[in-house]
């Protein structure tokens, strides 16, 4: 099975893509070996959400914006290398989680160091040009919707079925 989302926060702008994604990906037909779910919320109740889930998941992708440093616009697929900070900087997730910080990394940080998390996690990655309050995507940003959809259902494609 697979586990597909967009991670990010309510109106703020080009760093809401994953989020609004997430929505447009909701309401689309996906095989039968493709869950998709909102994962907007605690990081710590994420893990207990999917420790609980009746099913394991062998792959998740997830959608999400991040600065980087690249152009803005530019679209990234990368597996994560699931790679955990010191002690110290995993109490550091954690605490953030609490606290309701949503991102990709605690998200990842968090599932990761609980276990609920397949070796098998990709993500796919905007870089945003406007990271202010807003309702609507920067223009370089809006248009990359479709090309980061299509890339979901690519990285879908190549899980196993059943």
């Amino acid at each position: 099975m697979v586990l597909v989302s967009g991670i990010g926060y309510s109106n703020m702008s080009d760093l809401s893509f994953g989020r609004v994604l997430y929505g447009e990906m909701a309401e689309m037909s996906w095989p039968e070996h493709v869950h998709v779910e909102d994962l907007n919320f605690g990081p710590v109740m994420i893990y207990q959400w999917l420790e609980e889930f009746p099913v394991k998941f062998d792959r998740v992708v997830l959608v999400s914006a991040a600065n980087r440093g690249r152009a803005p616009g530019t679209l990234e697929v990368y597996a994560w290398d699931g790679v955990l900070p010191d002690e110290a900087g995993i109490q550091a997730c954690i605490g953030e989680a609490v606290t309701g910080v949503l991102s990709l990394e605690n998200l990842l940080i968090v599932c990761k160091h609980f276990g609920v998390l397949p070796d098998d996690v990709t993500i796919i990655e905007i870089e945003p040009q406007n990271e202010d309050y807003g309702l609507e995507f920067s223009p370089v940003v809006a248009a990359k919707k479709g090309e980061a959809i299509e890339l979901v259902k690519a990285e879908v494609s190549k899980a196993k079925r059943g």
